[in-house]
């Protein structure tokens, strides 16, 4: 008797349909608990949440109580950027700005261009009258991973890379370099060290006040509300505007922004 050349085909379409039917049969009796005791392949780890930024640092008496003020703003919304010039402090190609933007009521370096890089280039923000003389300039800022903020005062000149100024610069605690707290005048667009402070700088993530206040050739600078760097310039910048100085690295706010007569 000849043997069927189809049998083991049929065979092996009857295996496979009995190997299907039983594990659909072990699927449908598995209880659902033992679906949820299987082991996790992949856990992604838990960050901790970003911390919540809270609130800013009240205006010390002397400047709540002034008599005169020359500018403030608490930069409720964009338009508080209408009375604001921001510009960099270096070349920069066309499309490579630095951004500035107002957050949740305070004023954000938002980075560099329209792609929003991180940049190292100085950037600052300005405010006033050219013809300002005597004033204390104060703000707060808060450092989420940017690593560098200051004030500016008597800031003259249209280029920039050519403009005058004085400027108190302060760094994280965290940053290797030094030093922490510099005093210095820019003149010219060649800076000048007038006081230099090693350590320590600010801590990230914790809201500060920065001041600076010029009085004929006196400088005075305060970090939260203490007295930093004093020095006396022997041939004074005249006058100018005032503003706010960080880097093009996104990740500092900036708010309570007042300019007062010392």
């Amino acid at each position: 008797m000849k043997r069927s050349k189809n049998r083991p085909l049929v065979v092996s379409l009857l295996v496979g349909t009995l190997v299907v039917a039983g594990v659909g049969l072990a699927l449908i009796q598995t209880p659902r608990g033992a679906a949820q005791s299987e082991e996790v392949l992949l856990r992604y780890p838990d960050y901790p949440p970003t911390p919540t930024i809270g609130p800013n640092p009240t205006l010390p008496p002397q400047l709540a109580g002034a008599s005169t003020i020359l500018a403030q703003s608490d930069f409720a919304d964009a338009s508080a950027l209408r009375s604001w010039e921001f510009v960099d402090q270096s070349f920069v190609i066309a499309g490579a700005e630095g951004q500035w933007a107002v957050a949740d009521g305070r004023l954000a370096q938002d980075y560099a261009g329209l792609v929003r890089d991180r940049s190292t280039h100085e950037v600052a923000a300005l405010t006033g009258d050219p013809a300002w003389l005597d004033y204390t300039v104060h703000m707060s800022f808060y450092d989420e991973f940017n690593g560098t903020a200051g004030v500016i005062a008597r800031y003259t000149g249209s280029d920039p890379t050519t403009a005058s100024y004085y400027r108190i610069r302060a760094l994280t605690s965290t940053f290797s370099a030094t030093p922490k707290l510099v005093l210095e005048r820019v003149d010219q667009g060649v800076t000048h060290t007038l006081v230099e402070i090693n350590g320590p700088g600010f801590t990230s993530r914790i809201w500060h006040t920065l001041g600076l206040t010029v009085r004929g050739s006196s400088l005075q600078a305060t970090l939260d509300g203490q007295v930093v760097a004093e020095a006396t310039d022997s041939t004074p910048l005249p006058a100018g505007r005032a503003g706010i100085y960080t880097r093009a690295s996104g990740g500092i706010l900036f708010d309570d922004f007042v300019v007062t007569t010392p």
